[in-house]
């Protein structure tokens, strides 16, 4: 005969108590996470800026009519500068390369403070915050800060991941339109592409370049935010229309290094869109009163540059 059950009903469960084993192992983590933390702050930087010096001395890099963004940032004071969160391995190295002075956005937490090391280790200015799904690693009122920040200083150009940290991939979040919309500067949208490269197994399957390349830089832009972005259906329409303008744009860079596009790199269906416009009267403040844990959830700021 089975035997179904070894405890009467309605008796209380007992809790289990962590044995030697488990303590000891808790007690070796604390132990060795932070000082791998503290080995990969000290390499890691120091090897991304090897590595990409190399890629970049062994490759034919083309920075096209990429460099007029330079003109764009005189003639506005600034801009609000959107790519994909695919193309983020080279925005530490790449914008500097260019002769931006960076500044830039990184969340909090270990992995953060490893990207703020390897940022400042590229002349980037960070601030801290981002849209974590951890309440451990978000500050409410980092947009405002950004926002702040492009008031108050000249020829600032923010660079978003409009669809990190964590995707979906290829569909744009309007926390970046929201910044030029508030600061009055314009939107322009940015691409680097490489020939050939490795994918991480991320969500975004992020590229790394490969030395003896071909990197090609393209932009697109600038635009002005519409009057009727004031409103949120006006702010999603723009936010559709800047989306596929960037989808075009990664499309053609694709096509231009002989490569098959994700299948996730489409535009949005009809469907989809009608669904979204319907959305878009949930509330999100505007101007000064910009609803922080909207924004958050809107707006990934993974790096961005000023001259």
């Amino acid at each position: 005969m089975l035997r179904i059950a070894s405890m009467s009903v309605g008796e209380p469960r007992r809790k289990r108590r962590g044995g030697p084993f488990r303590r000891f192992r808790k007690a070796l983590r604390g132990w060795v996470v932070p000082r791998l933390v503290g080995l990969a702050l000290a390499v890691v930087p120091s090897f991304y800026l090897l590595y990409m010096r190399f890629v970049y001395a062994t490759s034919r890099v083309r920075a096209n009519d990429f460099m007029r963004l330079h003109d764009i940032i005189r003639e506005h004071d600034g801009a609000v500068g959107l790519l994909w969160h695919e193309e983020v391995f080279t925005v530490a190295y790449g914008y500097p390369h260019l002769g931006f002075r960076p500044h830039t956005l990184a969340s909090l937490g270990r992995i953060g403070e490893l990207i703020t090391r390897l940022l400042l280790s590229c002349g980037f200015v960070v601030f801290r915050g981002g849209s974590s799904a951890k309440p451990s690693r978000r500050r409410a009122d980092v947009v405002p800060d950004l926002i702040e920040h492009m008031r108050t200083h000249r020829e600032v150009v923010y660079g978003l991941t409009v669809d990190g940290s964590q995707g979906p991939p290829y569909r744009m979040k309007r926390g970046g339109v929201v910044v030029a919309r508030e600061c009055g500067r314009p939107v322009v949208l940015v691409r680097t592409w490489y020939r050939r490269c490795l994918r991480l197994p991320t969500w975004d399957r992020t590229a790394i370049p490969l030395p003896w390349n071909e990197i090609a830089y393209t932009i697109a832009g600038p635009y002005a935010v519409p009057s009727d972005a004031a409103s949120e259906v006006g702010l999603a329409r723009f936010v559709l229309e800047l989306e596929d303008e960037l989808i075009e744009l990664a499309l053609r860079s694709y096509a231009e290094m002989g490569q098959s596009p994700p299948a996730a790199l489409r535009r949005r269906s009809a469907e989809e869109r009608e669904e979204l416009l319907r959305g878009a009267n949930r509330s999100y403040a505007p101007a000064d009163g910009i609803s922080p844990t909207g924004a958050l959830r809107d707006t990934t700021a993974q790096s961005s540059t000023s001259r």
